[in-house]
């Protein structure tokens, strides 16, 4: 891997966690091993309806899963049909978050 630009295709659906934990390991790996760019596509991205606090004291826990993909080093997001846009503001500009939407 070293040196190249790596894509990985995970989707975080059910069983959610073991499948976003799954990812988040595939990434460091990648990054581990010398990879120059990781580009994930999540086709469904898991907690992309935690957007927003509903009371006070709750997660946003998509913004939370944002920054653990971006903390383990992806460089680029490619996911299908965010549930709100304001999903893909939670990456940092380091990190590249695209939606497609169908």
């Amino acid at each position: 891997m070293r040196g190249k630009d790596v894509v990985i295709i995970q989707s975080t659906c059910h069983p959610v966690n073991d499948n976003l934990v799954e990812l988040l390991l595939m990434i460091t790996t990648a990054k581990r091993q010398g990879a120059a760019t990781v580009t994930c596509v999540i086709p469904y991205f898991g907690y992309c309806r935690q957007d927003r606090k509903t009371q006070p004291g709750t997660p946003i826990s998509a913004s939370d899963v944002a920054s653990w993909i971006e903390a383990s080093g992806a460089n680029r997001i490619i996911t299908v049909d965010l549930h709100a846009g304001q999903i893909s503001g939670f990456f940092s500009s380091k990190t590249a978050c695209e939606s497609i939407d169908s």
